[in-house]
């Protein structure tokens, strides 16, 4: 017997991916790519407030520390990057991240959105 094809997000899941199941995991990947992106600015620019002078924030933001990262900042940062920094400034971390998250492959981003638990209208799909 035949086994049913399974459908999600009204895309058939075929082995290996279809250009459409493809299509599909590149358009859920810039989505997750610019939230996380949202929610790394907003980290960082809460965790640099007590530190900001009104007409220096630039430049705080790069003479400031790892060691002075909020523990949003750190929980983004370990989930996209895998490890922790101690020596290096906020602008070399967030460079990193930044570049990291850019050029992640599609899994990793799957399990970056578990791993945030970042809530989507529509996910991956063809991972299961």
């Amino acid at each position: 017997m035949k086994k049913e094809a399974r459908v999600e997000f009204g895309i058939t899941i075929t082995r290996p991916w279809s250009k459409e199941m493809y299509a599909h995991n590149e358009d859920v990947a810039e989505i997750v790519k610019e939230t996380v992106s949202q929610m790394w600015v907003d980290a960082i620019k809460s965790a640099i407030e007590d530190y900001r002078d009104e007409d220096e924030l630039g430049n705080l933001y790069c003479e400031l520390d790892w060691g002075q990262a909020s523990d949003e900042m750190e929980r983004i940062q370990k989930a996209i990057t895998y490890y922790s920094y101690s020596n290096q400034s906020i602008e070399e971390v967030a460079e990193e991240v930044e570049e990291t998250l850019e050029d992640m492959p599609l899994f990793q981003l799957k399990e970056l959105v578990e791993e945030l638990e970042i809530k989507l209208d529509k996910g991956f799909i063809g991972f299961n």
